[in-house]
């Protein structure tokens, strides 16, 4: 698709080898980091089970159930931490797999695909950025904050380049603030970053954000010719299709605006095809 395309000054053979070692590097670091704070959740348990222990024999004291408190809170914010570094790291193991696959099967049209280029000439490129209502009604079933809470996966809606809408691209909340209309939202691109560190992340209001189901079970099924919002394989940028069917397993097939290979079908999964509305 044209508006994936990115102008590169390295030999593609070079730059694929680059990124799959930058991610290689940073899935291990990540992986080392995890198995330290298993093992401190592990240490913890014992020490809360003990702790426990101890103070159902007699009466404890307000330092016994300081250090008690202290010891839950450890506990539950490694815990967390542990949960977003793992998803973090099959977020960037998916991603390296896509790179590897494509460079063993000599996919050069992948590696467009792959990559976001934010600029004002790529969001402009794209007739699938402009003027996109989002509605949530066939997403995913709705919850007191419509899906959004903490650790939840969305489409974020990148902010507006000039002349253009901005994209969409997948993200996960990572933490929520305030409440009613004042409620917002940090959410972070699960793709590290030029240097290889964490995703950028984002402030957010509800507005900016579309609920990604966990999985499809239940969604109901596209009538044909809806316009959507999908994320592309391979990618975590959501762009403009159509719906052309639907398979028995809930699979949409789609054909993406802007595709280069002219009629091409792509399917998608059914959670990850998001409602648009008829504009």
């Amino acid at each position: 698709m044209a508006a994936r395309n990115r102008p590169r000054a390295l030999p593609k053979e070079e730059v694929d080898a680059h990124e799959e070692r930058d991610l290689w590097i940073k899935i291990v670091r990540e992986l080392q980091e995890l198995r330290h704070m298993t093992e401190r959740v592990q240490e913890l348990m014992i020490e809360i089970q003990r702790e426990e222990e101890r103070q159902a024999e007699a009466d404890p004291s307000l330092e016994d159930l300081k250090l008690l408190e202290k010891l839950y809170t450890e506990h539950y914010d490694l815990a967390e931490k542990e949960q977003r570094t793992l998803q973090s790291v099959l977020v960037w193991n998916d991603l390296l797999i896509a790179l590897r696959t494509a460079t063993e099967g000599g996919d050069r049209g992948g590696e467009k695909k792959r990559k976001r280029k934010l600029d004002d000439a790529v969001a402009a490129d794209s007739p699938s950025n402009r003027n996109i209502k989002v509605a949530r009604s066939m997403s995913a079933a709705p919850d007191s904050h419509n899906g959004l809470q903490k650790d939840s996966e969305v489409a974020y809606r990148l902010p507006k380049q000039k002349n253009s809408e901005g994209m969409w691209i997948q993200c996960i909340i990572v933490s929520v603030s305030g409440e009613g209309n004042k409620r917002r939202y940090e959410v972070q691109d699960p793709e590290p970053d030029e240097a290889g560190g964490h995703g950028t992340t984002y402030k957010a209001s509800a507005g900016a954000l579309i609920p990604i189901p966990k999985d499809s079970t239940g969604l109901l099924p596209y009538p044909v010719g809806k316009q959507v919002l999908a994320r592309y394989p391979e990618t975590t940028t959501f762009y403009r299709a159509e719906v052309m069917g639907t398979k028995r397993d809930g699979t949409c097939r789609l054909k993406f605006e802007g595709e280069e290979e002219v009629g091409k079908e792509t399917e998608v999964e059914r959670r990850l095809v998001l409602d648009v509305g008829n504009k």
